[in-house]
């Protein structure tokens, strides 16, 4: 990534530029000296290569602070256009067509300078033109340009004066008109830049929250079951009902709070969409890439959603915790049962490993043995699927 100064940039370009224009002009020299004409006198050839002293500037300034290269480079452009005219001096003056490049100095300072700078720059170049015009050494008889400069009226002096200024005029306000745009361009850019970080960076406290908040409901989940399983239990004393109870209750609600739209228990009946639909919401801001679908060919009332949800949830962060990407979910309407299948590509785990996570699985089994379904997992290498099936009548 290039990170020098922009004005530095175009420093560095010029040299090109003023290297080119060096190069071509002597060619032509060359060429017409060829075809017979006379030869340029020793000054006109020392100001062609005067034209190489802004680069020889640059050269030795590159390396200053940024805010210097913005001066250096409206000196470097001042001197192309003073230095050019002495130039068209001895090729004619403003009756060589040549003397039009001054207009490339006062265009290149008003798409890089500041206003000011660039109308400084376009005096320069108009008072070049108009002295080339007025005070030139004349070319030699043999010359080229010698007919152009004789033949030519006063009146056409005075129109091409006028479309050397309107040029100029017109390519000094394009120059700054583009350099506003190119700087609003650039905020903009740099505002797309700061505000794609700001939310980068959202996301990424989003993920954290959203992976601590996990971290946090599926061990509640899991102590809700385990205390809901007891309390449904006749083996549990009767001196600890009340502290099962109490447990309960307290991560219940700690749950609860964790979870984005459950302010409201679920009534005692919910059809099965709805019920997904909200597992789709709770599982989104735990896991915001884990992609949750669902496809019903029935759509039934259960009873206990709250028991459903959980454990839905519980498979859910199973899942997640394998490192799944995709939660399939799917209900099929079979003769007097319901098949519920919830599937996951979970790769974190090998099959052996996943059959190792142990606790979780046993009290959602034991929950819905409670309700009057049935659990059978299948851990394969590339899918983990939890049938679940239950009877019609279970259904409300």
């Amino acid at each position: 990534m290039d990170n020098r100064p922009p004005l530095l940039n175009w420093r560095l370009r010029l040299i090109w530029l003023r290297s080119l224009l060096v190069l071509i002009i002597t060619l032509a020299l060359m060429v017409l000296q060829s075809q017979g004409h006379s030869g340029y006198r020793l000054n006109e050839l020392g100001w062609l290569a005067a034209l190489l002293l802004p680069s020889l500037i640059t050269l030795l300034s590159h390396r200053v602070g940024r805010q210097r290269h913005a001066p250096l480079l409206t000196l470097e452009l001042a001197l192309d256009t003073i230095l050019f005219t002495g130039l068209i001096q001895g090729f004619g003056g403003a009756g060589n067509p040549l003397s039009f490049y001054l207009l490339v100095p006062a265009l290149l300072a008003s798409l890089t300078l500041p206003l000011r700078s660039g109308m400084l720059v376009a005096a320069l170049a108009l008072g070049g033109y108009m002295v080339s015009m007025s005070w030139y050494q004349m070319p030699a008889m043999d010359s080229p340009l010698h007919a152009l400069s004789h033949q030519l009226s006063g009146l056409h002096g005075v129109g091409m004066a006028a479309v050397f200024i309107a040029l100029l005029v017109m390519l000094t306000l394009l120059g700054q008109v583009i350099q506003r745009l190119m700087r609003q361009q650039q905020r903009q850019q740099e505002q797309a830049i700061d505000l794609a970080g700001r939310r980068e960076h959202m996301y990424q406290i989003a993920a954290t929250l959203a992976d601590q908040a996990h971290e946090l409901n599926t061990p509640l989940g899991t102590l809700v079951m385990l205390a809901d399983n007891l309390l449904h239990s006749p083996q549990l004393p009767g001196a600890l009902r009340d502290e099962v109870t109490q447990m309960e209750h307290l991560a219940r609600n700690v749950a609860r709070r964790l979870k984005q739209g459950d302010d409201t228990p679920l009534p005692e009946s919910l059809p099965f969409s709805e019920l997904l639909t909200r597992l789709q919401q709770h599982l989104r801001h735990l896991a915001p890439t884990l992609s949750v679908t669902h496809q019903l060919d029935t759509n039934p009332n259960v009873a206990n959603p709250e028991g459903w949800f959980r454990v839905l949830c519980n498979l859910g962060y199973n899942a997640m915790d394998a490192g799944a990407s995709r939660l399939a979910i799917t209900l099929h309407d079979r003769d007097q049962s319901y098949r519920l299948q919830v599937s996951d590509d979970g790769p974190a785990h090998a099959p052996s490993e996943r059959e190792g996570m142990g606790i979780g699985l046993t009290l959602v089994s034991t929950t819905l043995e409670q309700m009057g379904a049935q659990l059978e997992m299948e851990l394969g290498p590339r899918w983990t699927q939890a049938r679940i099936d239950w009877p019609r009548e279970l259904a409300r």
